[in-house]
């Protein structure tokens, strides 16, 4: 049961990183957080399910666009990995609090 609670700390850890990196790349640009959809900053193709998984799809596309090849920022893939490391850490002193 312990371990559970670590997988979807991180799982959700990861998901909070990826919206926190749309935040980070999209509000200095005074542009929305919730419209359009995720993009290719590069060709502007929008994103399927697919490739907007945190960390996997990173690791599968080699942190490049699917269409035209751009490379996507390795910051993406980071914050998402802190946000899946910090939900993995707190779903860890949870189970050490039962």
């Amino acid at each position: 049961m312990c371990w559970l609670l670590v997988v979807l700390g991180v799982a959700l850890g990861a998901s909070i990183g990826s919206f926190l990196g749309v935040v980070v790349s999209r509000v200095p640009k005074g542009q929305s957080i919730v419209s359009p959809p995720s993009r290719c900053e590069s060709c502007d193709r929008q994103l399927t399910a697919v490739d907007n998984v945190p960390l996997v799809s990173w690791l599968a596309l080699r942190g490049r666009c699917r269409t035209c090849g751009a490379t996507i920022p390795a910051r993406f893939f980071l914050i998402e990995l802190a946000g899946a490391a910090i939900g993995g850490a707190v779903g860890a002193l949870l189970c050490s609090a039962i």
